[in-house]
């Protein structure tokens, strides 16, 4: 199976029909194998993370519609000028300039208070949609860890169901060997001790082979609390091919150094709300005036602005706060680069090494050391090599069999790795280029 954009570019909150039909007939999936791609799809779906990450581009998205509106009008009444001595006092209606009031007033920030909002809230959404492809590649190396290190405990497990078989026919002839009076009767017990080892063996794996099953399933279940029905995976290993000459090409574009441009976004929409402090809001009231019926009424109109006196002082100080957050996000975004540069180059550089390892063991190693555990048998049947020899030299194919196994494993584990942290991210920013 070659990954391809095609396959593993599902983009969370939005499914294609192809998309939608295959969950509808997933009733059927468990009679299936579970390849590594339906793994992805599924874990997807399901995955806690991503549904609140999906409330949070909600929320964001609200806050958004929310920003840069002026607030609520301001209902008031009262009693102006009310007399509390002379021959009018604690009258309503024998003073001329007494007034019952009642109107509304509207605060209007200024323009650049406003708008700075409205960039702040947009940022916040910006950050959350950024934080999304961050979350589908750690879900997506996780998934494909699991799927991976299950494949391999299982191809670990029919390797020591093989060897289990070898031991019989071992003791098979160990016996015929006894019986014959070629080797000594203390011998017979070596291939049943050494059954016992390999069962030990076997039951290790078969615990880690249990752990693993169980941690896939509830990564890729609607409801991981059940686990009665375990999906089976397919015998034969996902193929998993990519340009390394094209990783470092697009690095720039990884979502995980994009997010540091939303998150500077924020940053300068801060810097715009604390230099907007700088400038004055105002708000306007219209009151009407109701007076003794022999007076008359009146109505009020009044304008209220700021004295930027202290506004200054208090916006400087935030604003050499928020550009030293400035400097802090680029230069966290240049650790980050580098400690992508640094995994690219650990990775490649792994790739290449366990490229020679596996293909020295399958072309050189196990060869020889099945010719060897021939040869140790052969010479154990006619009489000239002790069944101890025999059954070391067993253990050295076990444990060369079981090397290729575990090297296969990083191999496959490390492509994963690249390819769900530096390919597939970067798949439509290479294809944006000319």
């Amino acid at each position: 199976m070659n990954f391809n954009k095609g396959k593993l570019s599902l983009k969370w909150g939005g499914c294609s029909i192809a998309t939608i039909c295959f969950f509808l007939s997933y009733g059927h999936a468990y009679a299936q194998p579970l390849t590594l791609d339906t793994a992805l799809k599924l874990a997807e779906r399901y995955a806690p993370a991503l549904r609140a990450n999906s409330a949070q581009i909600e929320g964001a998205e609200n806050i958004v519609s929310a920003s840069g509106i002026l607030p609520n009008p301001k209902l008031f009444v009262g009693l102006d000028n009310y007399p509390v001595s002379g021959d009018a006092a604690w009258s309503v209606t024998q003073e001329g300039m007494t007034m019952q009031k009642i109107g509304i007033m509207q605060d209007f920030p200024n323009r650049a208070k406003r708008l700075a909002e409205i960039e702040l809230a947009k940022a916040e959404l910006g950050s959350a949609k950024a934080q999304t492809e961050i979350l589908l590649i750690e879900l997506r190396q996780k998934v494909a860890s699991v799927w991976l290190k299950r494949f391999y405990l299982e191809r670990k497990l029919a390797l020591y169901d093989d060897l289990l078989s070898e031991n019989g026919l071992l003791s098979q002839i160990t016996q015929t060997q006894v019986t014959s009076g070629r080797t000594m009767v203390t011998n017979a017990i070596s291939p049943k001790l050494d059954k016992t080892v390999l069962l030990d063996q076997k039951d290790d794996l078969l615990r880690d082979l249990n752990k693993a099953k169980l941690e896939l399933h509830r990564l890729i279940s609607a409801d991981s609390s059940r686990t009665t029905e375990i999906e089976s995976l397919p015998s034969q290993e996902p193929v998993i091919n990519f340009d390394t000459s094209r990783l470092y090409h697009h690095l720039h574009q990884h979502p995980e150094l994009k997010a540091f441009q939303a998150e500077r976004q924020t940053a300068e929409a801060k810097l715009k709300q604390a230099q907007a402090l700088q400038k004055s809001d105002w708000s306007i009231e219209f009151a009407y005036q109701h007076r003794a019926p022999e007076f008359g009424d009146m109505i009020g109109v009044q304008l209220t602005t700021e004295l930027p006196v202290f506004s200054k002082k208090r916006s400087s100080s935030l604003v050499q706060a928020i550009l030293a957050e400035q400097n802090r996000i680029t230069a966290d975004q240049e650790i980050k680069y580098r400690e992508h540069l640094t995994m690219l180059d650990e990775g490649l550089s792994d790739l290449k090494a366990l490229d020679q390892q596996i293909q020295r063991t399958v072309q050189s190693t196990l060869p020889l050391t099945k010719q060897k555990v021939n040869l140790q048998l052969a010479s154990y049947q006619a009489g000239k090599a002790n069944l101890s020899d025999v059954i070391e030299t067993r253990q050295a194919l076990l444990n060369q069999r079981l090397r290729l196994i575990d090297l296969q494993q990083q191999q496959a584990m490390i492509k994963a790795q690249l390819y769900f942290s530096f390919v597939e991210p970067t798949l439509n920013h290479a294809e944006e280029q000319p």
